[in-house]
């Protein structure tokens, strides 16, 4: 069985990424769901307003999804040892 993850999108995205995110995950283009949420939230007085900010307090961002499936994140630095004198240098 597949696991759905939905997940907002830091490119394309108009507010926060939940319809950019959407268009993603199913392959539509962006302003196809961007036109269809503006129909539904006129269409139901305002619901689409309401869900769209509960979407997008809930939805994690695809990088963030990537980082915690991949184990990749933001490159770390490795700490640098002094070299003590009793160790020369190459000899």
């Amino acid at each position: 069985m597949m696991k759905t993850t939905f997940y907002k999108l830091r490119r394309n995205r108009a507010v926060s990424g939940v319809l950019a995110g959407l268009s993603d995950k199913f392959g539509l283009d962006v302003g196809l769901v961007r036109f269809l949420f503006v129909l539904f939230t006129v269409s139901n007085f305002g619901l689409g307003i309401i869900i769209y900010i509960i979407l997008s307090s809930v939805m994690p961002y695809k990088e963030d999804v990537e980082e915690e499936m991949y184990g990749t994140g933001p490159r770390k630095r490795k700490e640098a040892e002094a070299i003590k004198e009793e160790d020369g240098w190459f000899w």
